[in-house]
């Protein structure tokens, strides 16, 4: 067809392959952040609670 047939391909798979990748990351960033959220508030919590406890 066009002789930049291949290029434009290539170009693609390239910004899809990255925009992949970036996704994958900030999937796993985004699990990390909610794990350690859970966890800062169950310390917190109990942080509260024997505060609380001790008044």
């Amino acid at each position: 067809m066009f002789s930049h047939e291949g290029i434009a391909l290539e170009l693609l798979v390239l910004v899809f392959g990255v925009t992949g990748l970036l996704l994958i990351a900030w999937f796993i960033h985004h699990q990390y952040e909610l794990k350690s959220r859970r966890h800062v508030k169950k310390q917190h919590v109990s942080g509260q609670q024997r505060e609380a406890q001790s008044r």
